[in-house]
């Protein structure tokens, strides 16, 4: 099949991606099985994943690396064509924290009290209960007093130390915006490479202090997030057909396990993830009209530490059969009342930073005059 390039495969569908639903779904889903699966394995060492690609990624990262990627190819367009910068982070606000806000409020304050093997007064009055909003900004405290995880510990709904790496990179993404840095899409690609570069030659991050090893895991998702604003950038460049796609997976296979993945896995994995873009999958009420991966990826393990407290599972299949079909019906839920109105209001945040603005520069000028 004869190939063409990014750029005119999405003018060809009306630059929309009809394959990204059911990826971010796939991905959201795959998160979840990843940890379900701890309640009897160690899923860093026995997974499959892991083993295959040398320690260098496994199942729940390999999702998490997905959705960089994608966040990287989507964001891009209306930041580079624009370069509206207030614009860009008012959309990113109102898709990220409303449902973020909402999950942590209710965890903390309705779910926790239910599951605490303490007095409700008790659990009301730690300040330990009220640490734990601190992470609605994204600086983690996911302790609650007396709630055991789902899996024995004591870190309620771990999975949102994403968030933090996310937002790192919109603003980085964001910066580099505001000083023309994506209007020059060679000096961005050799942003990047320097930071491959800096991941690639810098210290083991098992050997190293707390600060590398936090800079460490921001390099390894920008480099998914990065490929992604590449593959948008270069789209009138880079080649897509269905053959490059099966030979980009064949290297990427080849490159697991081996000294360079840290740098060419992050951009053959992107280049996987907008290739699927491309592919019309079936409909289904999952996928149309819908966007269920980010409810599913912030309830689910809330849902699964519910679950192991109301009764302990055994098996880690039924765990996730059940965990996965209440993921979805949450999903549903937050989406309709929570994060559908959300994106009807996303440019919400930039008319108030935008107001406020003005009122500062109509009191420079008043006090000019």
């Amino acid at each position: 099949m004869k190939s063409t390039s990014l750029r005119e495969a999405y003018a060809a569908l009306d630059n929309r991606g009809p394959g990204f639903e059911t990826l971010r779904l796939v991905a959201a889903s795959a998160v979840v099985l990843h940890h379900s699966m701890k309640i009897e394995h160690d899923i860093v060492r026995d997974d499959w994943l892991f083993q295959f690609s040398g320690g260098y990624t496994q199942l729940g990262l390999l999702a998490v690396s997905v959705f960089f990627a994608l966040s990287g190819f989507l964001v891009t367009p209306g930041l580079a064509k624009t370069g509206n910068v207030i614009g860009y982070l008012s959309r990113r606000f109102m898709r990220i924290m409303p449902l973020l806000a909402t999950v942590v409020l209710l965890t903390a304050l309705a779910i926790g009290p239910l599951v605490s093997a303490l007095p409700a007064a008790e659990y009301y009055a730690s300040p330990v209960t009220w640490r734990y909003l601190k992470t609605v900004t994204t600086f983690l405290s996911l302790q609650l007093p007396g709630v055991t995880d789902y899996d024995g510990g004591n870190t309620i709904n771990g999975p949102i130390w994403t968030l933090n790496f996310e937002w790192m990179c919109y603003l980085l993404l964001a910066g580099l915006a505001a000083v023309k840095v994506l209007a020059r899409r060679w000096l961005f690609l050799g942003i990047y490479v320097l930071a491959m570069l800096a991941l690639f030659f810098g210290p083991d991050p098992a050997a190293a202090g707390d600060a590398w090893r936090r800079t460490f895991m921001f390099l390894f998702l920008f480099g998914y997030f990065g490929a992604g604003v590449l593959l948008y950038l270069f789209n009138d460049v880079v080649r897509w057909s269905p053959w490059l796609m099966l030979a980009a997976l064949a290297v990427l296979t080849g490159v697991y396990a081996t000294p360079f993945d840290y740098i060419f896995a992050p951009i053959l994995t992107a280049y996987l993830v907008v290739g699927i873009g491309l592919i019309r999958f079936p409909e289904t009420p999952l996928t149309t009209g819908v966007d269920l991966s980010y409810g599913v990826y912030l309830s689910h393990s809330v849902i699964l530490m519910v679950l192991m407290n109301v009764y302990p599972f055994q098996s880690w299949p039924a765990l996730f059969a059940v965990c996965l079909a209440l993921s979805y019906a949450t999903a549903f839920l937050t989406w309709r009342f929570v994060e559908s109105p959300g994106l009807r209001h996303k440019d919400l945040p930039e008319r108030m930073v935008r107001a406020v603005i003005a009122r500062v520069a109509w009191k420079r000028k008043e006090g000019a005059a």
